[in-house]
Formats: C-alpha cells, structure tokens, sequence
C-alpha cells in the first residue's frame, strides 16, 4: 500500500506544471539564445499569457482551436493534437506543456521571426507601448 501511495504520488508530481519566478524564466529563455534587448517584452508576454505556468490550456478560440503552454501556442498552426509532432514547429501539444521549456521556448521564436510580437494577444493588450517588467536583478 505505501508504494502505491508513492508511486501515484510520484505519477501526480510528475504530472503537475510549473510556475517559473520571473528571474527563472528570464533565466531560461537566455539559456535558448532569447536575445536581451527583447527580454522584458518577452517576460511581459509569458505572464500575460500564462502566469509563467508551464501547463496552461487555454479556453477554446472562436476557431475552436486552443493555446497551449508557457507561450500558449496554438493547435490550430503550430503543434498536433495526435501522439505524431507536426504543423509548423513539428511538435506535439503535450510537449508543450513539459516543465522542461525547450519544445516551448524554439517554437516561440519560430512565430516570433515569422509575426513577431503582434502574434501573442496577450503582449499586444498589455505590453506593446507599456511599462515592461523589471529583470534588472536577474
């Protein structure tokens, strides 16, 4: 029985997102080669679209598509809701929603070099012309 407990423990654990303080996100993306001229747009762009959380649904678009992850990328373009990776960033949905944030972190560039920032809503509607966050003690 104390197994059992453990085991499934473990399993939910495992399971579960994560939330990345400010300075650990910052830290991340310069870890993916994010460049640091765009680092608070992008931190601003991560908490207003996911609270810095890893496993974030979004509720369904008009479309009916979702957003998905750190980023909350969309199914509809750029990742597959079957067990195959594909679309535009040949990765699954469930990958992005890995506390690991790579998967993540190389498709957000890839939107971002073909639409930049205008593509994330959430850094249209809260950071584009906006005081952005403070990192300077990261």
């Amino acid at each position: 029985m104390k197994y059992i407990l453990l085991f499934t423990t473990a399993i939910f654990l495992a399971c579960e997102g994560r939330q990345l303080s400010r300075c650990e996100l910052v830290r991340e993306l310069r870890k993916y080669g994010y460049p640091e001229n765009q680092m608070r747009d992008w931190v601003c762009l991560v908490e207003n679209e996911s609270s810095r959380r890893t496993d974030v649904i979004g509720k369904p678009n008009r479309d009916g598509s979702r957003d998905y992850g750190l980023f909350q990328i969309n199914d509809r373009y750029w990742c597959s809701n079957t067990n195959a990776p594909g679309k535009d960033c040949n990765v699954t949905c469930k990958q992005l929603l890995s506390n690991n944030i790579r998967d993540s972190a190389v498709c957000a560039q890839k939107i971002y070099r073909r639409h930049g920032f205008n593509a994330w809503y959430g850094w249209i509607n809260h950071c584009r012309g906006r005081p952005l966050p403070d990192i300077a003690s990261c």
